[in-house]
């Protein structure tokens, strides 16, 4: 019993070195992807017009991590959770998923005034359109 409460009491020593390495570890990874932090994001508290053809909404973005989408007939809408990641300062990657087994991915051009949206749905279909994004009145 003195034993295991020995190493219990060694590996909460080593746990914070552990942790701070892994920690280091992730951020040295070339290939992780970083999601905005509070404040990094331009169009929280602000609402945008998508226009993508067959589909239109208003984009009402509440926090980083959180959108409503609203169709013009007020049909189709959710409050759901996003992960925003920056690509370039004016450029950001926003995805979602409505339900299990449909995503959706935005590439939002705010400097051009563009989004980019593909749409993977439960049936193993996709579609993808272009349109312009334009600040809501």
């Amino acid at each position: 019993m003195k034993t295991r409460a020995a190493a219990f009491a060694i590996l909460c020593a080593l746990a914070p070195a552990v942790s701070a390495d892994l920690a280091a570890a992730q951020s040295s990874d070339p290939h992780a992807v970083d999601t905005v932090k509070p404040g990094e994001f331009p169009a929280v508290g602000k609402s945008f017009d998508v226009d993508f053809g067959n589909q239109q909404f208003r984009l009402d973005f509440l926090s980083e991590t959180e959108m409503r989408f609203t169709s013009p007939d007020r049909k189709n809408t959710d409050t759901v959770k996003i992960i925003v990641t920056r690509i370039r300062p004016d450029v950001f990657m926003v995805y979602w998923s409505r339900r299990p087994g449909q995503h959706a991915l935005h590439v939002q051009d705010y400097g051009s005034q563009v989004a980019y949206t593909n749409i993977f749905l439960q049936d193993g279909t996709a579609s993808r359109a272009k349109g312009p994004l334009t600040p809501a009145k």
